[in-house]
């Protein structure tokens, strides 16, 4: 079995810059490095590698990205090939897809492996992309892969929603990693300097099948049309003096006006127009793999209603018959019109899912858009059903609004929610995911009977790549993060799990739900599930307290839809005191009792 790692060298989001007139970020003359998810696949590939095998390491990207890419080639890769062409510039992940598909095709792939997430786009959408192109499996996050003990496959563990699940199958087969698999690996200037530029070989678009009108800018079926710099709304004041209650008082009364003050209501629904015109509809994925809601799905259906006034969402049931609870939360949630596509067998993997959802979209091909939730799940069935049509594929969206002439401009956030882009798709439907919570879920007064469902017999399909084992972590009644109020975050800073244990009475007097950060996850003190940032959760809660946090980028962003914000850090230059509303420079040991009793009135507890 030979392995392709497809990488991208990324620049460090301090070195950011801008070019207006291309609506771009400018790549040339930053310092670029290799992508720390892409690194720890590389490091997978080069584990599972046995004697006679390859790896072989395929990157897209400026003739710049050559010295990062010698790092590839000093841990141990085969082959080092740099896809780089004027042409290139300007491509979405349908049109970076391609290119590198094309050039897996050009090569050979077994075990194609990649990063879950780049830290400059944040899309996750490359690799099930990918797949989708090869016509092969995609198996997404992978916290673990080994080779099978009796035979030419693999076994693979991926991270679910609640837990995790495992796979034994064989390639060819895409596999995406997360952060939890390995450790990125590392060069010293001096192994990196040993590498001969010329052992990057860089191959232009005629070295490789496609036709380049499918890339770059013009082969991009999404246009980013905005970039604009998401400017802080927080003006943090930091507490640094006086006793352990002196400093708690004082936080209390600095946050007393922002927890007094009730956060901005959700928009009321919009009214249905009438007539319900075919290119204003707006399917929305509602089921997961099991065939069962998806509980974060029904949020998306209320925003179109509130968003688009113009446009009307249906719910879209992949599986068996929705029971009479799920169809009465739909209906209250905005939902007009839905559609059950009957799957004989469930649960079932995205594949399966995808090919049943592209039956709708031929269908319904005159719709204006589709929503997926950007879990791993609704990740690779938009991707697959991006692929599948040319569709374009907008990833991790937090907002959507129509421009004058109906087509829609979606936000989404990049560069650890630095920097919100602008982007519309060429296509129709427009195929979006949204990030769970980013949207709010309404309760209207609608009943079940006036939704207009229709059911739809499936394709032919093949035999789905189900997991033999699976566990979970987090029980599903446990309350998420976008069901509490409260959301307290742990870092480093709290010491371990006897600290962690310490927060119980402030968890339970708050009814209070439990974060962290990806470190705190990574050492094994909090599951995966409760993860805040960057490749975690997004939580709005009314009050997040971070607790022992450092402040990274990455971690913060989750955090942009908090309605307030406390940080509680013995370092008094702790980056997270610049993006919260108040901060409390003290052991976190020090005044968590202190700040469970005192802030229980105001949270009315």
């Amino acid at each position: 079995m030979d392995f392709a790692v497809l990488v991208k060298a990324v620049p460090p989001l301090d070195d950011l810059r801008y070019d207006p007139e291309r609506r771009a970020v400018v790549r040339e003359g930053a310092a670029l490095f290799l992508n720390p998810f892409d690194q720890r696949a590389l490091r997978v590939a080069l584990q599972l590698r046995k004697e006679g095998e390859t790896v072989t390491v395929i990157s897209m990207g400026p003739l710049a990205a050559r010295e990062p890419l010698r790092d590839a080639k000093a841990m141990g890769a085969d082959r080092v090939i740099l896809l780089t062409d004027a042409r290139l510039a300007g491509s979405d992940t349908l049109a970076t897809a391609r290119t590198l598909t094309a050039a897996l095709l050009g090569v050979g792939h077994g075990l194609v492996l990649t990063g879950s997430w780049t830290t400059d786009s944040e899309t996750g959408q490359v690799g099930p992309e990918v797949a989708g192109l090869l016509h092969v499996p995609v198996l997404t996050g992978a916290r673990g892969i080994g080779r099978a003990v009796d035979g030419p496959g693999v076994v693979v563990t991926v991270d679910t929603n609640t837990g995790w699940a495992t796979y034994a199958t064989h390639a060819p087969l895409v596999v995406s990693v997360g952060e939890k698999i390995i450790k990125p690996g590392k060069v010293s200037p001096e192994e990196r300097a040993a590498v001969p530029l010329s052992d990057i070989e860089t191959w232009d678009l005629d070295r490789i099948p496609v036709d380049p009108a499918t890339v770059g800018t013009a082969g991009s079926p999404t246009v980013v049309v905005s970039v604009s710099e998401d400017a802080p709304r927080r003006s943090p004041v930091v507490v640094a003096d006086g006793t352990a209650a002196e400093q708690v008082a004082r936080a209390v009364e600095l946050l007393r006006p922002l927890l007094s003050n009730p956060r901005p209501a959700p928009n009321p629904l919009g009214s249905v127009p009438a007539p319900r015109a075919d290119d204003r509809e707006v399917l929305v994925l509602v089921t997961d793999g099991s065939g069962r809601l998806a509980p974060r799905a029904p949020a998306l259906l209320s925003e179109v209603r509130r968003s688009l006034p113009e446009f009307w969402p249906s719910a879209v049931w992949i599986g068996d018959a929705p029971d009479s609870a799920s169809l009465e939360r739909l209906a209250r949630a905005g939902a007009v019109g839905g559609y059950q596509v009957r799957v004989p067998s469930l649960p079932t993997d995205s594949g399966s899912v995808a090919r049943a959802f592209r039956l709708l979209v031929d269908r319904r091909e005159l719709a204006a858009a589709a929503l997926f939730l950007s879990d791993s799940f609704g990740r690779e069935v938009a991707a697959r059903a991006a692929t599948s049509r040319g569709l374009g594929l907008v990833g991790d969206a937090v907002g959507v609004s129509a421009r004058a002439d109906a087509s829609l401009l979606w936000s989404k956030p990049s560069f650890g929610g630095r920097t919100i882009a602008g982007i519309v798709s060429r296509t129709r439907p427009s195929l979006a995911t949204v990030r769970p919570g980013a949207w709010a879920e309404a309760v209207s007064g609608a009943s079940a009977s006036v939704l207009d469902w229709t059911e739809i017999d499936p394709p032919a399909l093949d035999a789905p790549l189900l997991p033999f084992d699976a566990g979970e972590e987090v029980p599903v009644e446990t309350p998420t993060l976008d069901e509490r109020d409260v959301v307290i975050a742990v870092g480093m800073g709290i010491g371990g799990p006897a600290g962690l244990n310490a927060l119980a009475p402030m968890l339970t007097r708050w009814d209070a739900a439990l974060g962290a950060t990806r470190k705190v996850v990574d050492a094994g003190w909090v599951p995966r599930q409760f993860q805040v940032g960057l490749t975690g959760r997004s939580p709005a809660p009314r009050l997040g307290v971070l607790l022992g946090v450092g402040g990274s980028a990455n971690h913060l962003v989750g955090w942009k839809r908090a309605h307030a914000l406390l940080a509680v850090n013995s370092d008094p230059a702790a980056p997270v005191f610049r993006e919260v509303d108040v901060g409390i420079v003290a052991k976190v040991e020090d005044v968590v009792s202190l700040l469970t009793d005192a802030l229980a009135p105001l949270l009315g507890r």
